[in-house]
Parts: C-alpha cells; sequence; structure tokens
C-alpha cells in the first residue's frame, strides 16, 4: 500500500502512485488510475502556495474519518482532519498558507475547463450572508430557508429622527409587530420584548458587550424610511359631522397630533407588510402615544384592525377593559376614514366613547326626572 501523502508540489507526484492496487484515498477498494485520481481527488484540489512554491491538497474518503460518503481533509501542518472544505481553506490560512487559483497547464487542463468550472460552481453555491459555502444548490436554499428566515423577516422604520422600527415578534405565524428603537445617535440598542432584553444582558456579562437579539440583527435589511400620508384635520371634521365620533374625542385626537408634530415624528404609521398595502386579515398601525410607560416603552403604541369583523385593539391602559376605546384606535381610525375609504364599513367604532355623550345625557336626564318626582 502506497503512503499516504496528502500534499503534492507537481501533478506527476500524485500520478506517481498510477500501479498501486487500491487507491489509498479510498474507502473502497478503487483501482490508482490515471482517471480516478483526476476526477476524484485533483479535481477538488486546493492549490496553494508556500515559501514561493506551488503545492496543492488533495480530499480523503479513507476510513480515519467515516462520515457517510463525505470526503474530509488532512492538514499536513498539524495532525487535524477538517470536514468542510470552506473550513479547511481558513484552516490552510491561519498556518500562513496563501491560497492560489487552480493552474491551467498541462494535465490540469486536460482535467479541463471542468475544474476550473467546478471551482465557479463552488464559489457561485456560497451564501451571500454567512459566506458558507455548498457544494450542492439545493442544500443552500434549504440554508436559506431554515438558517436566514430571521434575517429575511420585514422591518419597517416608523420613526427615523429616534431610530425606532417594527418587525414581526415571531418568524412564523401571525406577523404581529413590536417596536424596537435602534438609533447610533443616541446609541440606543433596545428590543421591546424583556426576553431579548434578558438575552443582550446575559451576553454583554459573558464578555460580549455588542450582541443583539434576532429582532435587533433585522435592521440591516429594515425598508427605508417612507414617511405615511399626514392626517388631515378637515377629515377629522367630517367624522364629527357624519356622527362617527364625538367632539370630546376629536379634541384629543387633535391635541395628540399636534404633540407628535411638535416633536417632528408622525402621529399614525400604518404597518403594511407587503410593498402595496395590506394582504392579511390584521392591519397595525404604529401610534405617537406622548408618553413612556410599560405599553409604549418607546413613546408609541400598537393599534390593530380585524378588517373582516371590524374589531379595534390597543395596547394601551385605556383599552384594557372589554367595548372600550382609546384615543389611539380613534387616530388610527382617522386615518383609515382619510386614506382607505374602502374599510370605513368595518373600521367604525360603534361601542366607543362618540356614543358617551348621549348616554351621560340621558342618564342625568332621567336622574333629574326621579329626584322631582322623590321631592313632589
Amino acid at each position: 500500500m502506497a503512503e499516504k501523502k496528502f500534499e503534492f508540489s507537481s501533478k506527476e507526484e500524485l500520478f506517481s502512485l498510477i500501479g498501486e492496487v487500491y487507491c489509498p484515498y479510498c474507502t473502497k477498494p478503487v483501482a490508482t488510475s490515471h482517471h480516478h485520481l483526476s476526477t476524484h481527488h485533483l479535481r477538488y484540489a486546493i492549490h496553494f502556495a508556500e515559501g514561493g512554491t506551488g503545492k496543492f491538497s488533495i480530499p480523503c474518503y479513507c476510513p480515519d474519518e467515516r462520515r457517510g460518503k463525505r470526503s474530509h481533509w488532512h492538514c499536513t501542518k498539524c495532525t487535524k482532519i477538517i470536514q468542510r472544505t470552506a473550513d479547511f481553506r481558513l484552516h490552510l490560512t491561519n498556518h500562513g498558507v496563501l491560497l492560489t487559483d487552480k493552474p491551467l497547464d498541462g494535465e490540469a487542463a486536460s482535467v479541463g475547463t471542468s475544474c476550473v468550472s467546478d471551482a465557479a460552481e463552488d464559489y457561485r453555491t456560497s451564501c451571500q450572508k454567512c459566506d458558507s459555502l455548498f457544494a450542492n444548490p439545493s442544500n443552500l436554499r434549504r440554508h436559506k430557508r431554515q438558517q436566514n428566515c430571521r434575517q429575511e423577516q420585514h422591518m419597517v422604520c416608523v420613526d427615523a429622527k429616534n431610530g425606532l422600527y417594527v418587525t414581526p415578534k415571531d418568524p412564523q405565524g401571525t406577523k404581529f409587530p413590536i417596536h424596537i428603537c435602534k438609533s447610533l445617535v443616541s446609541q440606543s440598542f433596545v428590543c421591546e420584548l424583556d426576553s431579548c432584553r434578558d438575552f443582550m444582558k446575559m451576553a454583554a456579562q459573558s464578555g460580549n458587550p455588542g450582541k443583539e437579539c434576532y429582532h435587533l440583527e433585522r435592521t440591516r435589511n429594515a425598508r427605508c424610511y417612507s414617511p405615511p400620508p399626514p392626517l388631515c384635520n378637515a377629515s377629522l371634521e367630517e367624522m364629527v359631522e357624519k356622527g362617527i365620533i364625538s367632539r370630546t374625542r376629536q379634541q384629543e385626537c387633535m391635541a395628540l397630533h399636534a404633540r407628535a408634530c411638535l416633536e417632528e415624528v408622525d402621529c399614525v404609521f400604518p404597518v403594511f407588510w407587503e410593498e402595496f398595502g395590506p394582504s392579511e386579515r390584521y392591519i397595525y398601525f404604529s401610534v405617537y402615544a406622548g408618553q413612556t410607560d410599560t405599553w409604549c416603552q418607546f413613546g408609541r403604541t400598537l393599534v390593530t384592525l380585524d378588517t373582516k369583523f371590524g374589531k379595534w385593539q390597543c395596547q394601551c391602559t385605556g383599552a384594557k377593559e372589554e367595548h372600550q376605546s382609546c384615543v389611539h384606535q380613534h387616530l388610527s381610525m382617522w386615518w383609515v376614514f382619510q386614506e382607505r375609504p374602502c374599510w370605513r364599513k368595518n373600521a367604525v367604532i360603534t361601542n366607543s366613547e362618540e356614543m358617551i355623550d348621549d348616554i351621560e345625557t340621558k342618564v342625568m336626564d332621567l336622574e333629574d326626572m326621579l329626584e322631582m318626582q322623590h321631592s313632589e
């Protein structure tokens, strides 16, 4: 049996093994022929330069490191056995070796352009986000779906001034959004979820203070800030004239809208995950709250519209009770009334405070009548 030599200075040195009964680099008994060495080993060799001399290493299938039908690499600089081609390339560079392209003269040209095309294919099947190399394109597609699916999630900037974004809370299922803050100006990198903050705190205590949760990591693919259509007082006045909201609620909406304008932020920012508008049942709004609390850690709250049943929900404490509306819901309804007339039928808050004024008046009249009857 020929000596196992994994590093060669020339093709002739490799082909000198021809004539051996079996290939020393394969588990199965295969004749050591010119064709076998060329197509199974030299074809996938990694070429490098060391001390001004061109060399190359070939993959091995020997039982020293047997894992199915996969090949592996023996490092001649140390005793390590490397499984992945990309890892072996990096391993060689750590030994101070300069990687080079495959030569095209002599025998290499006869292995033909297939060597070059295979190398090019190897580079074409690399992940552009994590630089992992894949020999099979289907494996690369699976990697993108499984490993990088979280980075593909939507990320919308709702406040460019303060670095506020909304992104789906979970990578799968309903795309319920959460707020995150990533501002280079204020050096604020915070996620709304307690679990994410605990994760980053533990990472900082472990010596990795720059570690971010996967929600914050998505900002690298964030959609550029694009301001929504501004709210107009004329449309709010029209809502009052049509009896959709009360005068009291109108004043509250206008007051909060004015505060948002003073801070130079958008009062209502509709969150459409799709580029050309909503395609799902639930529509979300990032609404200016004018305060910071547990339900609005970054000064904004989330309002949800169920377009099927016309139900509104808000994170604020004023909308926790059943059938109770809040000013944030009415601000969102103001935007819907103005920009999406087709939603008006299912987006009007029916059991809200615009009916309270009339109810309170009727209750006061009834109390006056009872008091008068009692005095008589």
